[in-house]
């Protein structure tokens, strides 16, 4: 990411738009890479996962987690991962179609799936830390309290236009 900064500063944009630019075309790129190594068949269900772990982190006791720890961050990503390795005896649900319309029904569903965890991820890091990497701009676009609300709500809104039945 700071070989891209480097290069779009040196192409004359600010530094800012520079950071900007870079972590945009880096979550990009990780949605799409999430997409195609999730697949269709454990999309659905690792966004699933996704809430039941942030259900689980706001029923836990404050003391356990304080606000931007480290700890709360891995029980996050540790219960994602439990729950993804044994959703298949949970769900069976998976995005359904083949040809052109399937990839973009993929990578929309993927793009904000990817969201909503980077905005998860992002929400219990220390916002200094974060600035020094991304511009306060990207932080809001992820942590706000709107954004945050956007994040959660759109693949629930995407999964119910993109998973109809054809007719």
């Amino acid at each position: 990411m700071f070989a891209l900064e480097d290069l779009f500063v040196k192409f004359g944009l600010p530094d800012i738009l520079a950071k900007d630019i870079s972590f945009l075309i880096f979550f990009f790129v990780i949605s799409i890479a999430f997409g195609m190594v999730v697949g269709r068949f454990r999309l659905i269900n690792v966004l699933i996962n996704v809430y039941i772990a942030i259900a689980i982190l706001t029923v836990m006791p404050k003391e356990v987690f304080t606000p931007h720890s480290i700890v709360a961050l891995l029980f996050f990503v540790v219960a994602v991962i439990v729950l993804t390795m044994v959703d298949s005896h949970l769900f069976d649900i998976h995005i359904s179609g083949s040809g052109g319309s399937f990839f973009w029904r993929l990578f929309v569903m993927s793009f904000f799936e990817a969201g909503l965890i980077f905005s998860v991820l992002i929400s219990f890091w220390n916002e200094d830390t974060l600035l020094q990497f991304i511009s306060s701009d990207i932080y809001n676009l992820f942590v706000s309290q709107y954004a945050r609300i956007f994040w959660m709500m759109a693949p629930l809104f995407i999964l119910f236009f993109i998973n109809k039945k054809e007719k």
